[in-house]
């Protein structure tokens, strides 16, 4: 990160970032917001952003934004904002409402025939871009960047009744250290220690050297 802060001085530029649509992807979005909150934001969805085919490097299914295609990474960027800690448009009521968390089992079987409470969630994190989330963090992304446009969007994307769920968009890798528990579990992973991986995956690598981890 030291090395973006450096260029950003020097070319006297603007900040865009644009993260896998994972986890991963979402836990460095939240180390680099703390570090550059000035920052503008893009988001590619799963379905923009997944491998159609088994490569060399990846299964099919693997979400990265090299996966994107040039016409909606271009506008993914187009599209960029910056992060709003302020805002409060989005509550759990809303979640409640729309069938992406439940307060309990005859809530959740409500739903069912509609995909289920967890992977109606599950997609709508998809279709954002932020990667599959609990309640909290759902709220907090969808109020740090979103509007209720977008979200309804999302929200329309999803399997009416009956509908067969589209299966996860990933091979699994980067969600792997992700913490299963409830709905409203304590939201930790996204208090994310980026010293934590031993190298700095903003660092700036020249064309033709390999990133850390791939040599």
């Amino acid at each position: 990160m030291d090395e973006i802060a450096r260029l950003r001085e020097k070319y006297d530029a603007p900040i865009v970032v644009l993260f896998d649509c994972d986890a991963a992807g979402r836990q460095l979005r939240n180390a680099f917001l703390k570090r550059f909150p000035e920052a503008s934001h893009a988001f590619l969805g799963a379905h923009e952003s997944s491998a159609k085919e088994d490569t060399k490097w990846h299964a099919v299914g693997n979400v990265g934004v090299e996966h994107g295609e040039g016409e909606d990474i271009a506008r993914a960027i187009a599209n960029a904002r910056r992060a709003d800690p302020t805002r409060s448009v989005f509550t759990r009521a809303n979640l409640l409402e729309w069938g992406l968390v439940a307060d309990d089992a005859r809530a959740d079987e409500t739903w069912a025939e509609f995909g289920g409470v967890r992977e109606r969630r599950r997609l709508v994190g998809e279709y954002l871009g932020v990667g599959e989330c609990d309640g909290r963090q759902l709220i907090r992304q969808l109020n740090l960047f979103f509007t209720e446009d977008e979200v309804r969007d999302a929200m329309e994307a999803l399997p009416k009744r009956g509908e067969p769920v589209p299966r996860k968009m990933t091979d699994g890798r980067a969600d792997a250290t992700r913490r299963q528990g409830d709905d409203d579990a304590d939201s930790s992973e996204d208090e994310f220690d980026i010293d934590s991986l031993g190298f700095d995956p903003m660092a700036y690598i020249p064309p033709g050297r390999a990133p850390p981890g791939f040599e």
